[in-house]
């Protein structure tokens, strides 16, 4: 009896350890399969609908996109784009989450800010931020993301860009399935095939017998030639027609595609209880980096925050608030990065908690030093969009650290959600806080008439936002030919004289010219750029900048 107790202990045990295993197996894969699941026959069951749709939204598109990128076309194409995909939504029976319509508010807030500003770089990333959260917004809506981490969507969302290159063929295969199935409905009605089957021969031979024509009869020729010869030169073949062509075609691939690879129902699964590495090897190189980040901390607090009262000999507090900025920065993006890793990577224990929230800590220093820095230097040498830029990065980067301390204390924490909203909301401010104008009203405010010629050739480049505000100031012609004089035509300007002049007190050389030389320039280029503005290439910032303009030369 002791006999048979002892084997079928020894059998449970054996069949634990085997269970144990083969758990420990299925947790060390990092992705799991994919599941497999039905796709979405919506696009399938509806394509002339959405073929049709594709079709004016390519339309709407080559409008809005035609020889304009900036105007108020923009804003309603947006709307568009959230048009197609509500549309797939509600053919494919999906609702929409109460929780998701700040993705919609804040696209079309994006779009109504590229309307208001001619800022390339924040019209560029207007563009991409729009792109990223029509894509998230329809994620959500499709998939099911509550045990999605950071890494994962990120993976998700690649994974999704990479089904749309297959995709662009799908238009065809739902075309082409479409005729068949009517085909069968309709085996009687052939009268539209045999027309557009006569178009097709009728076609090259019109072309030839009015090649054979033309060369026969002078006035046939400049009758209908000619005719001809303008319609296939000037309309098909000429690089206006050609750019209608490709816009439409990037409109209706675009966003087929895109809804056709999230009707695929094919995002993998990843698993949530994924075996992570012992935790020894992170806290080891933590340790290291961090000591390193105390002894820099305790620097920052001796040299920088005590007002240069300890500065290396040959320094100027500016040029020490100036020096290794960027590097700092550069530093301050990797600690959040390694954070994120080690937290995704490695098991969390108290001592790895301790270190990524002392880590944190020192994070947080080394982002009050760099903006203590930027601030010292904007002091000295006033604001840039650069400059701005920066700040703003690093008030953003103060939030981001906020959620991943909140990981470290809690990881059930959805930090992917929680960075969208950030970056969404602090990149909101930005672009329609129209940094131009900000950094044209603060040196102007500081500098006024005095401003170099330098520095208002820069505010003058900057982007049509800042002219409104340039034009506030009255400078007279100095430095120029016409120094003195009185403009005769309209619309007319000198050339700025460009003179190199040696400052003592900077020990640099300066660059004088006229400053109202300058301005008229600039503003003479604004008036020949939007003479051709119209309703659907009207823009905000370019019709302020136009009417400035005209009032300048006016008087």
């Amino acid at each position: 009896m002791e006999k048979e107790n002892k084997e079928i202990k020894s059998y449970q045990e054996n069949t634990e350890a085997d269970q144990q295993k083969m758990e420990q197996f299925q947790n060390n894969q990092e992705i799991v399969q994919v599941k497999s699941r039905q796709s979405n026959p919506v696009m399938g069951e509806n394509a002339w609908l959405f073929l049709i749709m594709a079709l004016i939204y390519s339309l709407c598109f080559a409008f809005a996109f035609y020889r304009n990128y900036i105007s108020i076309t923009f804003p309603l194409i947006t709307a568009a784009t959230l048009s197609a995909c509500g549309l797939f939504l509600r053919k494919s029976n999906i609702p929409w989450k109460k929780s998701n319509w700040w993705y919609v508010l804040c696209c079309m807030i994006l779009g109504i800010s590229t309307f208001l500003t001619a800022n390339i770089f924040v019209i560029f990333f207007n563009t991409v931020g729009i792109l990223l959260l029509i894509t998230v917004f329809m994620l959500r809506q499709v998939y099911d993301d509550s045990r999605w981490g950071f890494g994962q969507y990120l993976a998700n969302m690649i994974f999704l860009y990479l089904n749309m290159i297959p995709e662009v063929a799908r238009p065809f295969i739902h075309l082409a399935d479409s005729l068949k199935k009517r085909r069968k409905q309709q085996n009687k009605k052939k009268t539209a095939l045999y027309i557009l089957l006569g178009v097709l021969i009728g076609f090259p031979m019109m072309i030839v017998v009015i090649i054979l024509l033309s060369s026969a009869d002078q006035i046939f020729s400049q009758v209908v030639g000619d005719l001809c010869y303008k319609l296939w030169e000037q309309i098909l073949f000429s690089p206006n027609a050609f750019l209608v062509t490709f816009l439409m075609v990037i409109g209706f691939f675009g966003i087929y595609s895109f809804l056709s690879a999230l009707a695929l129902n094919n995002m993998p699964q990843w698993n949530s209880k994924r075996n992570k590495q012992n935790p020894i090897t992170a806290i080891t190189f933590l340790s290291m980096v961090t000591v390193i980040y105390l002894i820099f901390c305790v620097i920052q607090v001796v040299f920088l925050f005590t007002g240069g009262v300890l500065l290396p000999a040959g320094y100027t507090y500016a040029e020490y608030a100036r020096q290794g900025f960027f590097q700092l920065l550069v530093v301050c993006i990797f600690n959040l990065i390694l954070a994120l890793c080690a937290m995704s990577l490695f098991e969390v224990n108290k001592i790895l908690k301790g270190l990524l929230l002392l880590c944190s800590g020192c994070t947080y220093i080394m982002i009050a030093s760099s903006a203590f820095r930027m601030i010292l230097y904007i002091s000295t040498y006033h604001l840039s969009f650069l400059r701005v830029l920066v700040l703003w990065f690093l008030a953003m980067l103060v939030l981001l650290m906020g959620g991943v301390v909140r990981t470290v204390l809690k990881p059930e924490f959805g930090l992917f959600r929680y960075s969208m909203i950030v970056v969404t909301f602090c990149y909101l401010v930005f672009s329609c806080g129209r940094p131009d104008v900000l950094v044209a009203e603060y040196n102007m405010a500081h500098m006024k008439e005095d401003i170099s010629y330098e520095d208002l050739e820069y505010l003058a480049k900057l982007s049509l936002d800042t002219l409104p505000i340039l034009n506030r100031y009255d400078f007279k012609h100095e430095n120029c030919t016409c120094a003195g004089g009185e403009y005769v035509e309209e619309y007319d300007y000198y050339e700025p004289s460009l003179i190199w002049e040696y400052n003592s007190e900077t020990e640099r050389p300066v660059l004088l010219g006229c400053r109202r030389c300058l301005l008229n320039q600039r503003f003479h280029e604004v008036l020949e750029d939007t003479k051709d503005m119209n309703m659907r290439t009207f823009h905000f910032s370019k019709y302020l900048a136009r009417n400035t303009a005209q009032k300048l030369f006016v008087q």
